[in-house]
């Protein structure tokens, strides 16, 4: 008889549990989605060999259909290299041992506008502009240790030798 009383004791727990688990879930899921749509910048699309990102100070393998955010250090190993295409459809193309930062990017769907500021570091980068370098070619800007370009053409190719 005692087991009735805990038996539906338990059960309440038991869904009161489900229940709270399902409203953090819900939280997980919209925070998720405000991420992937605020600050997703782009998609890998082109991948050989070893290529990783890091963000925060953790590091990720990438793989093709990877997201890419504002933020991401793409870092290329020997013979490996990785192609990826940014949400206003700028290609960039990294080859071997290449060190890459994608140091801010910002895209309205609704008015075409934005920027995009990268880094390269280290290896060879090759770029060609997506839809803010044709409304705003002034709002892109490309860094390497030993030079700072503001972009107006629409396609090049940068390499910085390694130490």
């Amino acid at each position: 008889m005692g087991m009735a009383n805990t038996g539906k004791a338990g059960l309440l727990c038991r869904w009161r549990g489900v229940l709270l688990a399902g409203i953090w879930l819900l939280g997980q899921a919209d925070a998720s989605a405000q991420e992937s749509t605020a600050s997703q910048a782009g998609i890998v699309k082109v991948l050989q060999g070893d290529v990783h990102a890091e963000r925060s100070g953790k590091s990720r393998p990438l793989a093709i259909g990877e997201r890419l955010y504002a933020g991401d250090r793409v870092v290329t190993a020997a013979a490996s290299s990785v192609g990826f295409t940014l949400r206003d459809d700028t290609l960039i193309s990294l080859g071997p041992n290449s060190q890459f930062l994608l140091e801010r990017f910002a895209y309205s769907d609704k008015t075409d506008e934005g920027n995009i500021a990268v880094r390269l570091t280290k290896g060879t980068l090759r770029y060609v502009s997506g839809l803010i370098g044709k409304r705003t070619p002034e709002n892109q800007l490309l860094s390497t240790p030993t030079a700072t370009i503001g972009i107006r053409g629409t396609d090049f190719i940068v390499e910085v030798p390694g130490e």
